[in-house]
């Protein structure tokens, strides 16, 4: 009973229990299309996978609660978990594939003509990522919060049962 007058009222364990449900998902499917070599499609089809799983997450838990603002939190949430396990790989991923890439960057620079030592190179790189990093977060959060609002609006209309007095109960207050 308890557990129920929580995914009512949207309470925060609800909303972190769903969405991080969601943002692990998120996560999952990303580090999936990322280990296939697609290219662009890959980054295009990273979007749409975000897009339909904050939706889909903003939807079911505003389905349940009435709210949309349950929607907007839960998607938030996904946003947040999905960017975090996102970073934590992209770092991995980098910190094995490191020589890789400073060779690559270094090569590049040798025909420009241009000498950079190897500490300049790793400080170049790590700048990117972190700025690389930020920008997908802040992305994913908003994304999560704005497309889980929109489910949480197409959610909040499907509610089941109480959804007058749910509407009065956030009128009053």
């Amino acid at each position: 009973m308890q557990e129920q007058d929580t995914s009512r009222r949207g309470g925060a364990a609800f909303i972190w229990q769903w969405g991080g449900i969601a943002g692990a998902i998120l996560a999952l499917i990303q580090l999936l299309l990322s280990l296939a070599s697609l290219g662009l499609f890959r980054t295009v089809l990273d979007v749409v996978v975000w897009l339909i799983g904050f939706f889909v997450v903003g939807f079911f838990t505003s389905r349940r609660t009435g709210r949309v603002g349950t929607g907007t939190k839960a998607g938030l949430v996904a946003g947040l978990i999905s960017a975090l396990v996102g970073a934590v790989f992209t770092i991995l991923q980098l910190v094995n594939g490191d020589s890789q890439v400073t060779t690559a960057v270094n090569q590049a620079l040798q025909r420009t003509g241009r000498a950079i030592s190897a500490s300049q190179i790793q400080t170049i790189i790590l700048i990117g990522i972190i700025f690389g990093l930020i920008v997908s977060t802040i992305v994913q959060l908003g994304l999560g919060a704005g497309v889980g609002a929109l489910g949480g609006l197409v959610g909040r209309s499907q509610a089941k049962e109480g959804g007058e007095e749910r509407q009065g109960s956030r009128a009053g207050g």
